[in-house]
């Protein structure tokens, strides 16, 4: 999902429930581009890679907050979804999960807004994200990708064999392999046994793709 498709959802989002006098204060999307330009401006280049700030905190005036006020959580997952989405986007890493706070500073007018990162080390939570939009934590015990509801990601499809696919962390990352499958696991294009995953590989498991996040 691109970081236009949570920009549209946030308007959508708030355009339904505060209507016309929203649009002459803060909006949402504003939010998302300020946070996403903070993270381009602070990220570094590591040996493993580009490296982006985790923790994200955000000030508002009180007048916005207010405005919020209900929506708080609504709008805390959109943002912190267009910051994975971004990051996926750049092929960015986090050094951990991400934190997005958001604050009120009683000094700041209405529209204005103060964003500041920093780098917090943690384990980064590692999930699996089905084109479909759903998503699975890979934890300590290996995700089953397979056609019957016993299996983890369950994928309704005669393409899909009954237990397809394993996914587990590993000390490196996250890997995916082969159950005997019928038609086989693809990924990036290539039918495999075993392989370490990236954030920019793509699986291919009957109809459905899925990708890995680390945040």
């Amino acid at each position: 999902m691109a970081l236009e498709d949570i920009e549209s959802r946030l308007e959508r989002l708030f355009e339904r429930s505060l209507a016309k006098p929203f649009r002459r204060t803060l909006q949402p999307v504003e939010i998302a581009q300020r946070m996403v330009r903070e993270l381009d401006l602070a990220r570094q280049v590591t040996p493993q890679g580009l490296l982006a700030p985790n923790e994200i905190k955000v000030w508002l005036s009180d007048k916005d907050a207010q405005r919020f006020k209900g929506f708080q959580k609504a709008l805390k997952e959109e943002l912190t979804e267009a910051l994975r989405q971004h990051a996926l986007e750049e092929g960015y890493n986090f050094p951990g999960p991400i934190s997005l706070q958001m604050f009120v500073d009683d000094e700041l007018d209405g529209a204005e807004l103060v964003v500041k990162t920093a780098f917090v080390s943690g384990e980064s939570e590692p999930r699996v994200v089905v084109s479909d939009g759903s998503t699975y934590t890979v934890g300590s015990r290996p995700l089953v990708v397979g056609r019957t509801p016993e299996c983890d990601v369950t994928i309704n499809d005669l393409n899909v064999s009954r237990r397809h696919a394993e996914i587990w962390r590993t000390e490196a990352g996250v890997a995916i392999k082969d159950l005997g499958s019928t038609n086989g696991t693809i990924v990036n294009g290539h039918r495999v046994s075993a392989v370490s995953l990236s954030p920019r590989d793509i699986v291919q498991i009957g109809p459905v793709t899925l990708r890995i996040e680390m945040v």
